[in-house]
């Protein structure tokens, strides 16, 4: 659940070594423990950056971190006017629905060079994603914590790319590039169509990937997705194609306000956790696993499946080929599905207002 992951980066921080670097990027943010864990961590010279959304600024976490001495904080979209921002760290893209609202910086990852281990042990290149943000919100959530040399370089790269683009105000409204670490790869965002509009597929490489699944005709290959919110016409097709082909698919969601979804539930078995007036709590996963046999691809980070998640936001998508964590997520997937219940849809399903977190 949502505490435990808090637990886990706030236990992260505390073992950085002394002169290592930790990269943070927040989207929301109000937990006081994550605070002085920082505080903690840069008085024993920990070089700390951190990159936030426009939203926080000015509030009082956002006064909180840059209270701490040392720590670097470069904001989205700093808000010099005291206007709400409009942009993230890339992108100002703006446009009719589904991209009425200004673009996020909606990442929830975390690099530190040089981590102490229990025993004495110390680890390097350090890596947290998650789909959880550093706040209260009582949801199904998320993280994974690995050491891998290419892939910390890649997301460190990526981290700085979003702190000169908001130091500067520079925009790139077609960031998304694909970085490759041995066999496994990053995905970041946004990512422009090239053909069409925004709801096109073109330049979206979950449908891409999707598509060049390969299926058979008795279910050796599975496909599980858990992702809170599931809005991209696209996606939704390649999965209902994949199932046609004889993949296996299954799907837990968060969210049951999206049209498409209705149409994959038609097709493929869909699970939901979500508020409602009996209570329950919210899936808010954000992860995909790709098995054919012993070879698995296992997908996590912090976009959910929506255009603007693809066209506007700041986003990466981890994706491990045959990791031991795949496992772990596997059995999380299948806690999941037994947990949420079938769908069922409101009487008007409408777009809503969707990567709000």
């Amino acid at each position: 659940m949502h505490d435990g992951v808090v637990r886990h980066v706030s236990r992260v921080i505390n073992a950085a070594s002394p002169g290592a670097t930790l990269s943070l990027t927040l989207y929301f943010f109000n937990r006081q423990e994550i605070v002085g864990a920082l505080q903690t961590a840069a008085a024993r010279g920990v070089r700390i950056q951190i990159v936030v959304d426009g939203d926080m600024v000015g509030n009082s976490w956002h006064q909180a971190l840059k209270a701490i001495p040392s720590v670097k904080i470069v904001e989205c979209d700093p808000r010099s006017s005291g206007d709400s921002p409009v942009r993230g760290c890339m992108s100002n893209r703006i446009n009719s629905a589904p991209l009425d609202k200004r673009p996020i910086n909606h990442n929830k990852f975390m690099t530190v060079s040089s981590v102490e281990l229990t025993g004495g042990a110390t680890a390097k290149n350090v890596l947290y994603v998650s789909s959880a943000n550093l706040d209260y919100y009582g949801a199904y959530e998320s993280a994974l914590t690995i050491s891998h040399a290419g892939l910390y370089r890649d997301y460190l790269r990526y981290f700085n790319d979003l702190m000169r683009h908001g130091e500067s105000g520079r925009v790139n409204n077609n960031y998304g590039r694909t970085f490759t670490a041995g066999a496994h790869r990053v995905y970041t965002f946004p990512r422009r169509e090239a053909t069409g509009g925004p709801r096109s597929a073109s330049n979206d490489p979950i449908s891409t990937l999707l598509r060049n699944t390969t299926c058979g005709s008795s279910g050796e290959t599975r496909i599980e997705l858990a992702n809170f919110r599931i809005q991209r016409r696209a996606v939704v097709r390649e999965l209902i194609a994949a199932r046609e082909r004889g993949c296996r698919v299954r799907v837990v969601t968060g969210e049951n306000g999206f049209a498409a979804l209705k149409d994959l539930a038609r097709a493929v078995p869909v699970r939901h956790c979500g508020h409602t007036a009996a209570g329950g709590v919210t899936m808010h996963e954000k992860f995909m696993i790709v098995r054919r046999g012993s070879q698995s691809t296992l997908y996590a980070g912090s976009q959910n499946l929506t255009y603007r998640g693809l066209r506007q936001n700041d986003e990466a998508i981890l994706a491990l080929r045959n990791h031991v964590v795949a496992d772990p997520y596997q059995g999380r997937f299948n806690w999941l599905y037994r947990e949420c219940k079938p769908i069922e849809f409101p009487a008007s399903t409408t777009n809503l207002d969707e990567d709000t977190d």
